[in-house]
């Protein structure tokens, strides 16, 4: 199954950074990709076909056959980024995360969330923190949720950043109640610890298997915490990771009513670039 890539484009700086992430997927996956953008009248019609015309040269720059759209504004952004981008397994849509208005978040709210949340095509939604990497990060940290299917979910995102990369850190992350984590006893502890790692090597040992061919360096730790996120983000400074990439669900997806959401958190104090997936 060939894949489609649609890029949701607004004209915004983060934009920029975020149309190198799609470009280089593209590049891997050696298909197209379709810039689209909705005249939502934040920007001017000839600010918007300069931008267009600079990402449309690092395609050309690349190899990457480029298409763009540029649509009227019909009901909403989302709307009308829906009726343009191709339903269906083998399409992937790339947007951006970035702070909206004071008050708000980087994901709540925002037509990104909207994206992730129809499940009618794949998505990624990239928050850039570190524009220099070019959209090509070469160290990813990804935190395992314990997911009965473990890694294969991510395995499609990861294989359009893979000729990039040189180390995956895989994390889980057994969370705990602060008050037991206080007083857990050692042989508590090491069972948990035990439990994650017996997950950890099925994960390490199946990633092996599919990337056999490459000579991409993979670890993994497990770490028992009473804060899922800041043992995350502990993790990606010491490592010095490039990005943290996770999937996400309508169950950890941030609604409107934000605060101390888990994802949102990451997003917010982030030392890296974050990419948050999903698959229809």
């Amino acid at each position: 199954m060939s894949l489609k890539i649609s890029l949701a484009y607004d004209g915004s700086i983060n934009a920029d950074w975020v149309a190198r992430y799609a470009l280089n997927m593209a590049l891997h996956a050696g298909c197209p990709l379709c810039l689209i953008h909705i005249e939502d009248g934040t920007y001017s019609r000839e600010s918007i076909a300069a931008k267009i015309t600079a990402v449309a040269e690092e395609a050309r720059i690349l190899g990457v056959e480029f298409d763009q759209l540029i649509l009227p504004l019909v009901k909403n952004v989302t709307s009308s980024l829906l009726s343009a981008i191709p339903p269906g397994p083998g399409s992937l849509c790339v947007c951006g995360v970035r702070i909206t208005s004071r008050g708000k978040g980087f994901l709540a709210g925002t037509v990104s969330e909207s994206l992730l949340r129809r499940k009618l095509f794949d998505a990624m939604a990239i928050r850039v923190v570190k524009p220099g990497l070019l959209g090509a990060p070469r160290d990813l940290l990804f935190p395992l949720s314990g997911h009965p299917q473990g890694f294969k979910a991510a395995m499609e995102f990861f294989r359009l950043l893979a000729p990039e990369v040189d180390c995956l850190h895989l994390l889980r992350v057994m969370e705990v109640s602060s008050f037991w984590f206080q007083y857990m006893s050692v042989t508590k502890s090491r069972a948990l610890h035990l439990k994650g790692m017996n997950y950890l090597n099925g994960i390490l040992v199946d990633i092996r298997e599919q990337l056999s061919d490459t000579t991409l360096h993979i670890d993994g730790k497990v770490i028992l915490s009473d804060d899922w996120v800041k043992a995350i983000l502990i993790q990606a400074s010491k490592l010095k990771t490039q990005m943290i990439i996770m999937g996400t669900s309508d169950r950890n997806l941030p609604s409107r009513y934000f605060y101390g959401n888990k994802i949102e958190q990451i997003l917010r104090e982030t030392p890296c670039d974050v990419g948050i997936y999903r698959k229809i």
